[in-house]
This record gives C-alpha cells, structure tokens and sequence, in this order.
C-alpha cells in the first residue's frame, strides 16, 4: 500500500520553498528550516538525498545554500517522492492471483501516479483549485 512518510512530505515542502525562492537564489539550510518547520538536522539528510537525485544543487560557505538543479516546471513531484521514499509500487507487489485482482492493482498504481504526477512549479495552482472547489 502506498505510505508518504514525514521524509517525503517534508522533501516536496523544501522543494516548494526552493520553487519559491526570487530569482532560484540560493537558501540556507536554516531559512528552509524556517520556513518548512523541519529540525535543521532532519532537513539536511533530507537535502542531501535530493542532491544525490540530482534535485538541489549545493553551494558551500558563507555565502553558499541550495537551489532547485532545473527549473520548477521540470520536476515533478513524484520525483521527489521516489528520490526519497523509493519507488511507490515494485513490480512483486501484485498478487497474480487473478487477473481482476491483476487489472485492479495495476489500476490502482496508474491512478496513485496520476495524483503525485504534479509539476512543482503547479503545486500553488493545484492547491487554489482544490481549495476552492470545497
């Protein structure tokens, strides 16, 4: 079944700071902290992760910090959640019982990829729309 854990929640939070950053100047660990609510330790393995997927880019020293590694329009969310959770479905989670129970799972899968299959730059306008539509 498919669980986002805090470590994901808080990547696409941090991205989307990122995102909103003026000019994709570069942010301190400690200003994305801020921001998000995420513990300053929490917040680096998390970084960390996201520049090993070639997600952030990392500048050091004092004048140094992260940025998105391209431009928000090219990332999408399931991205960030599989950099950091790992893939949502593996191939040996379907049961091959039936091919009902086949078609559903597949289904099933196809689906929860459509939901995560948000570019980050759209994550504001996705909101606005959900939000208004309650």
């Amino acid at each position: 079944m498919v669980g986002i854990s805090t470590k994901g929640t808080y990547g696409v939070a941090a991205m989307h700071v990122l995102s909103n950053s003026s000019n994709a100047k570069l942010m301190q660990i400690k200003e994305i902290a801020a921001m998000t609510q995420i513990s300053h330790g929490y917040l680096e393995q998390i970084l960390s992760t996201l520049k090993k997927h070639s997600l952030v880019t990392s500048i050091r020293g004092v004048n140094g910090g992260y940025k998105l590694s391209r431009d928000a329009k090219e990332i999408v969310v399931l991205e960030i959640i599989e950099a950091l959770e790992g893939k949502l479905f593996t191939p040996s989670e379907n049961v091959g019982a039936s091919v009902v129970l086949d078609t559903f799972w597949t289904d099933m899968q196809e689906q929860t990829r459509k939901v995560f299959n948000v570019k980050l730059s759209d994550l504001d306008k996705s909101y606005q729309t959900f939000f208004y539509e309650i």
